[in-house]
């Protein structure tokens, strides 16, 4: 039974058809609204069902045929309808956008649901969906911690139009308008095996130690171990931090901290997404072994102008966002610690900790008093840094951002010493010392979307890092001070790199990306040493160039499958050859709410980080490039996974193991010179070359819904090195290694506030006992029985609770975050002395009961 009516309007079409014949609703368009549509007598006249609501002629031959296997033209004011010769396909594109800020929005999920397919916005907010058999679909556009936004197509209407679809940020109302509350998510599953979605944007209501801090925040992630006594350092399944490939906007970062890794270097305030590649990473990425964080930072406010100042216990800043003729912004973000305006507990704390390792302060803790012997030490601590952001849109489809970032550590040391004549050489001696860290960088992007199949990216990036370490030393001599040595170290890197980036999706099931990537080196280390009269200098020069091309291809046979393969080729100039690095992942969904997950790849790492028990001031962070002595370093990652999505909750439970070949670790040298000269013979080498292997199992339940909300995780891991000429030749566990961890994190609201606390368990450290540990010459010599001993292991509470307010045009955010609540006497990890008469080990122990208050006002 077929009915239909129609309402005319001189302006609109509206009606409503059920079940009506296809050929009466036509003629029906034609008789009750004067549209003319011409169609043959030979088409199927299968029941439709359809409506329309004040819809434009276009509209409603759309609406009539959106169900059907016509196809249709426009001449002027007429239709033609023709059965069609090949089955259609329509696309569209687009850029998911912040409703409020009009940023684009990196990473969403955009998705077909009648039709099973979709895709991943790119870094500038813009995506592509091919191949859509249907003229009539829902798009529904999804992004951790916005409103999910459905939106109706029509084709082939829209195909011709570039949707910019705007998504609000959830909001929790509540009864006073005064208050203002967020519905908090910080994480979900992205589409790579391995890989997590984290946005900062609510990270400030997370406990923390001092400073709202995106990697330490990171570290309450499963398979990313929680840093030593509370450092930001990022030890990802295994690996250690110069492992880790960190970008913003392309750009490699080789200075990822402040204050001794316990402050991050990049400002949360000034990041919009950050991308976790754990297990193994596609062929678009390379050059380390470990991992990949992809941070891209804030657009800043299109619509209006926005600014914001904000103070807690270890820094102070401000930041502002400034439209630009309302097709772009500008953004900048200024920090600096509270040193320059007074010093905190918390700073003197963290200054203990970290210089308490510090040859000459063990030499001060070796005093005997009744020998009359002493130190006086006096440090003085920094730091800042700076992010701004251009970003403009020529035309819809083209934009282009220009992000810089710089920053400095700064430190000043006074030392004097009494009566340690027999160390030092002189009764009483002075020492003055200063070391700076800078590091800057800028990234030219420019994204451009061709049509619905092809798109590029062009990034330009020149980035820079030095140290400068500066000593004097004096001695009273027949009471007359006079220097008596001095020490100036020098160490700058430079990574300048172009990359160009190609997407295409014109076949069907097929996503194809390719690139090239060049990067050219140029590293520096100069020391200058003046003992008494006699001069020494040393230098080192290294300049490489690393060539990669890539190609990736996603393809989706089905609904059910994804399987993503991908090939990496580098040249590296100074060991002059190939390297290759296959990549496989595939995507299994068992079922609506199970997926299986693996990856395999190998990887390869050209740029070494020098670490010692010896390094001073200047060759800490020191980088390196790999060369004719140096091997590059390689591994073979596997990943398997499987992840349960129930509508409240999802379990995600992971294995992975890494195999390492080429490991570099440098002796105890102070000085990195002698270990890269050609002209020394093999005993005599100051660098150990072996390999390691690391394993683990990760497991994560997550609550997404409900009064209280969070995760529960759990991480098990070994990691292991064997080194030919250390520990006897024995495997031993990487001085990072945790056996196992357990953190959890829960959210709630009490009314207006914002309650969060999280919980951790984990194992201690490993270390050598001291019957293991030789001394020679002053220095720490571990031959054998290395790591087999384990300290006990730590657990701590933190909370945070914080609320925001609306008055008048500002918006005030204000906290507490109390670290170790229950004051938990955690160990950290052993300290060796060689200054004392025996070799001493004590425990170094963690932070006690740390509040933080913090503030923000928006405006």
């Amino acid at each position: 039974m077929s009915s239909a009516f129609a309402v005319i309007k001189t302006d609109s079409i509206s009606f409503q058809f059920h079940n009506t014949p296809l050929k009466n609703a036509l003629k029906q368009l034609i008789d009750d609204h004067g549209v003319s549509i011409v169609f043959p007598d030979d088409i199927v006249n299968t029941p439709i069902s359809a409506q329309c609501k004040s819809c434009t002629q276009e509209e409603a031959v759309v609406a009539v045929l959106s169900t059907s296997n016509l196809v249709w033209k426009q001449t002027g004011n007429q239709f033609t309808v023709f059965n069609s010769v090949t089955p259609f396909r329509f696309a569209v594109s687009g850029r998911a956008m912040d409703k409020e800020t009009g940023e684009p929005i990196p990473f969403a999920n955009v998705f077909i649901p009648e039709l099973m397919i979709g895709d991943i916005s790119r870094n500038d907010g813009s995506f592509s969906i091919l191949n859509i058999s249907t003229r009539v679909c829902t798009l529904t556009i999804s992004y951790i911690g916005y409103e999910t936004k459905k939106t109706y197509l029509l084709f082939p209407k829209d195909e011709n139009i570039f949707q910019e679809i705007f998504i609000s940020p959830k909001v929790l109302t509540t009864a006073a308008v005064s208050i203002m509350g967020t519905a908090r998510e910080f994480m979900d599953r992205s589409n790579s095996p391995g890989q997590i979605s984290f946005s900062p944007r609510h990270i400030s209501t997370l406990p923390n130690l001092g400073e709202v801090d995106i990697f330490r925040s990171l570290q309450l992630l499963p398979g990313i171990q929680l840093g030593l006594g509370g450092t930001s350092g990022l030890n990802i399944r295994g690996g250690t931090p110069d492992q880790n490939l960190v970008l913003l906007d392309g750009m490699p970062l080789y200075q990822t901290d402040h204050l001794f890794g316990f402050v991050s270097g990049m400002n949360a305030n000034a990041i919009k997404d950050v991308q976790v590649y754990k297990g193994g990473f596609p062929a678009k990425y390379g050059g380390r072994i470990s991992s990949v964080i992809e941070l891209t930072s804030r657009n800043g406010n299109s619509l209006k102008p926005h600014g914001s100042i904000y103070g807690n216990f270890m820094s102070q800043g401000v930041s502002g966002e400034i439209p630009i003729l309302s097709r772009g912004s500008w953004l900048f973000n200024f920090r600096s610690s509270t040193t320059s305006t007074f010093q905190t507990e918390l700073y003197e704390s963290i200054q203990a900790y970290v210089t308490g390792d510090d040859n000459f302060n063990l030499i001060g803790e070796s005093a005997d008093i009744e020998k009359q012997q002493r130190l006086e030490y006096s440090p003085q601590f920094s730091y800042y840094d700076f992010t701004n952001r251009f970003s403009f849109m020529v035309t819809p489809n083209h934009r282009f951002t220009l992000t810089s970032t710089t920053g400095m550590d700064s430190i000043r040391e006074s030392r004097e010493f009494f009566g340690f004549s027999t160390i030092l050489g002189n009764d009483s001696s002075y020492t003055q010392g200063s070391t700076e860290w800078k590091n800057s960088g800028t990234t030219l992007n420019v994204s451009s979307k061709w049509n619905h199949e092809s798109d590029t990216q062009i990034t330009l990036s020149n980035y820079d890092y030095s140290s400068s370490y500066d000593s004097k030393d004096s001695a009273d001599v027949n009471n007359v001070r006079m220097m008596i040595g001095s020490v100036h170290e020098e160490n700058t890197l430079q990574d300048r790199s172009i990359k160009f980036h190609h997407r295409y999706v014109g076949f069907e099931n097929h996503k194809i990306e390719s690139g090239i990537d060049e990067t050219f080196y140029d590293i520096m280390f100069y020391n200058h040493k003046m003992d008494g009269s006699i001069s020494n200098e040393s230098s080192i020069e290294q300049n490489g160039f690393l060539h990669s091309f890539y190609i990736q291809d996603l393809w989706v046979p089905s609904p059910r499958w994804v399987i993503q393969s991908g090939l990496r080729v580098s040249y590296f100039s100074e060991r002059v050859g190939f390297y290759t690095s296959p990549r496989l992942s595939v995507i299994n969904k068992i079922s609506p709410n199970i997926t299986a997950e693996s990856f395999i790849g190998k990887h390869y790492q050209f740029v070494h980080r020098l670490s010692g028990y010896n390094t001073t001031r200047g060759t800490q962070g020191m980088w390196i490039l790999s060369s004719e002595d140096i091997p590059n370093i390689s591994s073979l990652n596997t990943h398997f996974g499987l992840n349960c999505d129930f509508s409240d909750y999802t379990i995600t439970g992971e294995f992975y193991y890494r195999s390492m070949d080429d490991l570099v670790q440098f002796k105890e040298s102070s000085i990195p010179v002698t270990a890269l000269r050609n002209d020394l013979g093999e005993e005599e080498s100051l660098m150990n070359i072996g390999s390691g292997k690391t394993n683990g199992i990760e497991i994560i339940l997550r609550k997404r819904k409900g009064p209280i909300t969070g995760w529960l995780s759990y991480q098990r891991n070994k990691t292991q090195y064997t080194f030919p000429n250390l520990n006897q030749g024995k495997p031993f566990f990487s001085d990072h290694d945790k056996t196992q961890e357990f953190k959890s994190v829960f959210m709630t609201n009490i009314g207006s506030w914002e309650l969060t606390a999280n919980w951790v368990f984990a194992s201690g450290h490993v270390y050598t006992d001291s019957e293991n540990v030789d001394v020679e010459n002053l220095q720490i010599i571990i031959s054998s029985h290395k790591n087999e001993s384990r300290l006990s292991s730590i657990h701590h509470l933190d909370v945070s609770l914080s609320k925001t307010w609306r008055v008048s045009i500002a918006k005030i955010h204000t906290g507490l975050s109390i670290y170790n609540l229950y004051d938990r006497n955690n160990i950290s990890h052993k300290r060796y002395n060689p200054y004392k008469s025996e070799l001493t080990m004590t425990d170094v122990v963690m932070f006690g009961i740390t509040p933080t208050i913090f503030l923000q006002i928006s405006f």
